[in-house]
């Protein structure tokens, strides 16, 4: 067995068997890679730096002719400019073609500095720190193109495929994410977005984002504008932009657990300071009614329609709200 605590950023991106971990090519069953991880938690930057090289390069194990691959590299290194900074990974990257041959990272390499392209092409989903702090999660098949000039005036990415953004604040620099034909922009907030050929998502987790379509209308700065809070989402389909609840608002307070004979009133009011989503009911309406419960893992979906069941009311998502319509108790 390898001693891999000796191991440094270039010799984890060279080993095969911590290469077809990163890419997800070992049986289900091995488990050798989560538990050193966490028996090392000081390696985890480096391991995190290897992780990234692995799934950016996406090396195979196919030898490459030496001649080939020394005359790249060279070429490459003869085209840096004089007053760029040398590339602080020509040295690993110039190792991986020698295990890997030619590929992705010689475009890769020629980026102007600060450009770049994170793919995850593995089955776990990857986690991503930006210049800023700003903190992303890529699933799988996913992909973010990063601004050349990120965080000099404005915050721009790109994406396509799914990713959970926890965004650092700063309103001198808005965040701004292009997903299919729509933008949304935060200064400091989490939220996640779905971008597929036909259809793209932004799910609020924290905080507050503004979404707008990339086409504007004839005399406008801006194109339809929408905000969303927490527990509501934006989706463009068809070139229709509507705004909903996610599938499964969470809690974000305590969890309503019991009620005794309460006024329904109140459980609308705490459900709904629960959850951070507005309630709309006629409160003169439901004054006499009362509703008694205990709640232990139910979704809110799932309480409300309990509740309305209980007095006799239905329940119905618009516009990102929650709007119940029942008769008088009595």
């Amino acid at each position: 067995m390898k001693n891999y605590s000796q191991f440094d950023t270039e010799d984890f991106v060279q080993d095969p068997y911590f290469r077809k971990w990163v890419l997800g090519k070992l049986p289900p069953g091995d488990s050798f890679w989560p538990t050193w991880q966490s028996a090392h938690p000081g390696r985890q930057e480096q391991l995190e730096e290897a992780r990234s090289l692995v799934v950016a390069l996406q090396p195979d194990d196919r030898p490459a002719d030496p001649d080939e691959v020394r005359l790249a590299v060279q070429d490459i290194m003869n085209d840096l400019d004089d007053r760029r900074r040398p590339f602080p990974l020509l040295r690993i990257a110039a190792g991986l073609l020698l295990l890997a041959g030619l590929g992705w990272w010689v475009w890769t390499a020629l980026l102007p500095p600060g450009s770049r392209e994170e793919v995850n092409r593995s089955a776990l989903p990857r986690k991503i720190q930006l210049a800023d702090g700003t903190r992303v999660t890529l699933s799988p098949n996913s992909r973010l193109k990063i601004s050349e000039h990120y965080g000099q005036k404005k915050r721009e990415v790109s994406l396509t495929g799914e990713a959970f953004f926890d965004v650092v604040r700063n309103p001198e620099k808005p965040f701004l994410v292009y997903a299919g034909n729509l933008v949304t922009k935060v200064l400091g907030t989490s939220f996640t977005i779905r971008a597929t050929d036909d259809r793209v998502s932004v799910a609020v987790r924290t905080g507050k984002v503004t979404v707008y379509r990339t086409e504007k209308k004839p005399g406008s700065a801006l194109s339809e504008e929408m905000i969303l809070l927490p527990n509501q989402q934006a989706v463009m389909e068809k070139a229709s932009l509507v705004k909903t609840l996610v599938e499964e608002p969470v809690l974000l307070e305590s969890p309503v657990e019991r009620f005794a004979e309460t006024p329904v009133n109140e459980v609308f009011h705490r459900l709904e300071k629960a959850y951070g989503i507005r309630i709309l009911f006629e409160e003169d309406q439901l004054k006499d009614c009362n509703f008694t419960a205990t709640f232990t893992r139910e979704s809110l979906f799932d309480k409300l329609s309990f509740v309305c069941e209980t007095i006799q009311a239905r329940y119905e998502v618009v516009d990102g709200q929650i709007v119940i319509d029942g008769a008088k108790c009595r």
